[in-house]
């Protein structure tokens, strides 16, 4: 079964597809922009020209006969209603989005660290649509994401980008957990892990699952 995979740029379009293929799937990759300055610029321009251009990326996909998407975007995710245009296409969408809310239901009190703040709002409007009582602490780093990109060492993307105070703010606010709130994040999830006893939580994990569901 192929599987397409649409997100931001060429890197984490492949951090999808290989998240896939641990579970034993192919995926095919379909990155919108080519870097995550151009994918930032796209989310906050023209909502019209954004569903366009998914939509032509939906098309092609359905033209190719595969009926799953997994959108592995976050900030993209919350800038378009990605169920909908795939479901105009007779294809199944997933998005981060969905596993945001299980999270929220089981939280009271979380911190996201996002790529943008376009991603940072996706997330608590997921949240608090489906847990209207949790409180979300909310960061954004694009220059974590750009880290990411570059194959810079996690251990000093944590320092250089001055996660270590942001995770302090995390836990004295009362935070239950730290979600990772882009699909670029993962690759810092250990060195993040070290530094906290707050659970570092990756969607990603559950989101394979969802996609991969009968």
């Amino acid at each position: 079964m192929n599987i397409a995979v649409i997100a931001g740029t060429p890197v984490d379009t492949r951090m999808g597809v290989d998240l896939l293929k641990s579970r034993g799937a192919e995926g095919v990759g379909f990155p919108v922009s080519r870097t995550p300055e151009e994918q930032t610029a796209f989310q906050v321009g023209s909502q019209s020209a954004r569903e366009e251009a998914v939509g032509a990326i939906l098309d092609r996909i359905k033209a190719r006969g595969m009926d799953r998407v997994l959108l592995y975007c976050n900030s993209l995710s919350a800038t378009i209603d990605a169920h909908a245009l795939g479901a105009a296409r007779g294809l199944r969408v997933r998005t981060p989005m969905d596993v945001y809310g299980e999270i929220a239901r089981s939280h009271r009190r979380v911190g996201v660290l996002a790529a943008n703040c376009q991603g940072a709002a996706g997330v608590e409007r997921a949240m608090v649509n489906a847990a209207p009582e949790v409180l979300v602490f909310g960061a954004a780093n694009l220059r974590l994401v750009l880290g990411v990109e570059a194959g810079t060492p996690p251990e000093a993307l944590v320092e250089d980008c001055g996660l270590e105070t942001l995770l302090r703010f995390f836990e004295q606010n009362g935070a239950e957990a730290v979600v990772l709130g882009c699909t670029h994040f993962p690759y810092v999830k250990e060195a993040l892990q070290r530094r906290t006893s707050l659970p570092v939580l990756d969607p990603a994990e559950r989101l394979a699952e969802l996609v991969l569901a009968p």
